[in-house]
């Protein structure tokens, strides 16, 4: 049993064209930056919008498809949502809020309440059944909105942004326990994010949205090894570049030449740089390393005892040094420096 879409709408300046699917046994993250459509992937599955071409599929149901005309409106949907703003109720209690999507499906109020008060106790929220919204904080508000989704025992949950309205931290302790309540929800989870901790923490599978296009999907595991755009190798802290490679020597667009350590893979090639396997120097160095070049500085990023430089030259790159070295090299926008990486800190994959 599974959930089975081709989205395509458009909204805007936004052309969106995504096939998505999702099963029982993962949590599915969609992860994109701000404008790539994640908002609104989760706005046609909720059935708040409605595709001009395309199809959504829940368990063989088909809720929306644009070449039968069938649409399914979102309140008989087996669909539960967690938005982002949590859309509390500001004049019912945590109990009448959580109780709400029970009454609109039929359910007697007094048992509808009992119900309520269940996943109030599970959420940890039993001694705030009474409070109102404005009283809550927003990790309580959160956790009433995930009871309040929950309580219909939706076949799809959909959580736009669950912890992106949450201050830093409170955001750590509400994602453990948002974990522990995915893992034991028995339907099919989908959330759209565009913060890769919470994508990896969350997720099994992750699903990379750009510009209205999926650009990547795999496991937090396979994404992070073989980032396959720019967005997704900055997400998980690499240098990527693309171009041609000919028995370990890879020609760059910009007619660079980057020295790998790999002379099987020939073609259309990535090759992923970590920042810490860049060194910096003031003076161009000698000896054996093959790839160096001279940029300037354009960014730093102070990061606890480690500093993020980023450089513009022959080849864009991110150096991440000790705060020591970035002292001691008087690292500062405007600076010349050399970049150097050996052939052997260069991961090739194919294109």
């Amino acid at each position: 049993m599974m959930l089975d879409a081709h989205l395509c709408i458009q909204v805007g300046a936004l052309d969106l064209d995504v096939e998505l699917q999702a099963g029982d046994d993962e949590v599915v993250a969609v992860l994109g930056p701000n404008g790539a459509g994640k908002t609104t992937i989760l706005r046609i599955l909720a059935g708040l919008l409605r595709v001009d071409a395309g199809y959504v599929r829940l368990d063989e149901v088909v809720l929306d498809d644009a070449g039968t005309g069938t649409y399914v409106v979102p309140e008989r949907r087996p669909i539960g949502v967690v938005f982002q703003e949590y859309l509390l109720f500001p004049y019912l209690s945590a109990r009448d809020n959580v109780a709400f999507g029970l009454r609109t499906r039929g359910v007697p109020r007094r048992e509808a309440r009992q119900q309520a008060d269940l996943w109030l106790d599970r959420v940890g929220l039993a001694a705030f059944a009474s409070a109102k919204p404005r009283s809550l904080s927003g990790g309580q508000a959160q956790r009433v909105a995930l009871a309040r989704a929950l309580a219909t025992s939706p076949r799809l949950l959909l959580l736009d942004e669950p912890l992106a309205a949450l201050d830093a931290g409170t955001r750590a302790e509400i994602r453990r326990d948002l974990r522990h309540h995915l893992a034991e929800f028995a339907g099919i989870r989908v959330m759209v994010t565009h913060d890769p901790i919470d994508a990896a923490t969350l997720a099994d599978r992750l699903i990379v949205i750009e510009d209205g296009r999926v650009s990547q999907v795999g496991t937090v595991s396979e994404v992070s090894a073989h980032p396959r755009s720019g967005y997704v190798a900055e997400l998980v802290g690499l240098n990527l570049y693309r171009g041609t490679a000919t028995r370990g020597a890879i020609s760059l667009p910009n007619a660079t030449i980057l020295e790998t350590g790999d002379t099987q893979l020939n073609g259309d090639v990535f090759a992923a740089v970590n920042p810490r396997a860049v060194a910096l120097y003031r003076d161009e160095p000698h000896g054996s390393p093959r790839n160096r070049w001279r940029g300037t500085v354009t960014d730093l990023d102070v990061l606890a005892d480690r500093v993020r430089v980023r450089l513009d030259g022959a080849a864009p790159v991110v150096a991440e040094i000790t705060a020591a070295a970035a002292h001691d090299l008087d690292v500062q926008p405007g600076a010349e420096l050399w970049s150097v990486v050996k052939a052997t800190d260069v991961h090739v994959y194919p294109a």
